[in-house]
């Protein structure tokens, strides 16, 4: 696998029940240029596409990595093509394919300074949750959020991102984003990060910096589903039907849950038990 290989392939997919696929999938994480190596990442989204992977004999993937905004642009096309580690979201399944959900991952969170801009009591909810995001820049409205371009972070958070001004807005795109926009936070070139937590562990300087909390957002999931988008085509409706039928085999096994739970704190296994769980019910009866 050449790195960064950002040249697309058009690839002719043949599927019947004997015959292997060579399957194209995109990412934009140059991380996951090592996904098919166990040594690589050790993250919930790691391990469970090598978990899926493993268990998906019927089909050869050929990872490759691209820009955000030339996945997507792929993914619009008339070839058979994936893409790993996608939200799904309404306006998203009109124009692609999506498996169910390969992880759950704990979701975004805002991240903030406790003593450069402490939150006012009025920015929060019974559940301690902050209320929304417009309320938080209307009581700041000369800080800035970073958040990564061409992203969808779930119909909450993108609708709220709608009603911010731009000047409000630094979105960083590229292969760098996460580890870029945790630099610019901690270097408080931006006043706000919205985060997944596990990202903001691994390239957070000082993680544990007394000044840096975070809080969750009201009406945003606590987590998020990731999963495999396709290409609207007749070879693509199969990659997922096979996708789909590996994944209700996994979603009731330990080492499903397991990978989950190894990168969870303690205090949201019970939860995520109870999601995983719904994954394979809701599947099952719909089926």
């Amino acid at each position: 696998m050449g790195c960064f290989r950002f040249v697309l392939l058009s690839i002719v997919v043949f599927l019947c029940p004997f015959v292997q696929a060579k399957i194209l999938i995109l990412s934009d994480d140059p991380a996951d240029e090592f996904l098919f190596v166990q040594e690589g990442p050790k993250d919930i989204a790691s391990d469970s596409y090598r978990l899926l992977f493993d268990h998906l004999k019927q089909l050869d993937f050929d990872l490759q990595i691209a820009p955000i905004a030339r996945v997507n642009a792929i993914l619009s096309g008339t070839e058979p093509v994936c893409a790993i580690n996608r939200i799904k979201t309404n306006e998203r399944a009109l124009y692609h394919l999506y498996s169910y959900p390969i992880h759950l991952y704990p979701s975004h969170r805002l991240y903030y300074f406790k003593n450069r801009t402490a939150l006012p009591e009025s920015l929060f909810n019974h559940r301690d949750e902050l209320i929304n995001l417009p309320r938080l820049m209307n009581q700041f409205p000369h800080a800035r959020i970073a958040i990564e371009a061409s992203k969808s972070y779930g119909p909450v958070l993108d609708a709220q991102f709608q009603l911010l001004s731009d000047e409000q807005l630094i979105t960083r795109a590229g292969g760098d984003a996460y580890a870029a926009m945790v630099a610019m936070f901690e270097k408080h070139r931006v006043d706000f990060l919205v985060s997944y937590p596990t990202v903001f562990k691994q390239y957070a300087h000082a993680p544990k910096n007394e000044d840096i909390r975070s809080v969750s957002i009201a009406n945003h999931p606590s987590f998020i589903a990731g999963h495999i988008a396709c290409s609207q085509t007749p070879q693509s409706e199969e990659i997922i039907k096979l996708i789909n039928e590996t994944l209700l085999q996994l979603y009731p096994s330990h080492e499903f849950l397991n990978l989950h739970l190894n990168h969870v704190p303690p205090s949201e296994h019970e939860i995520l038990r109870r999601r995983i769980s719904d994954l394979y019910l809701n599947r099952q009866n719909n089926a």
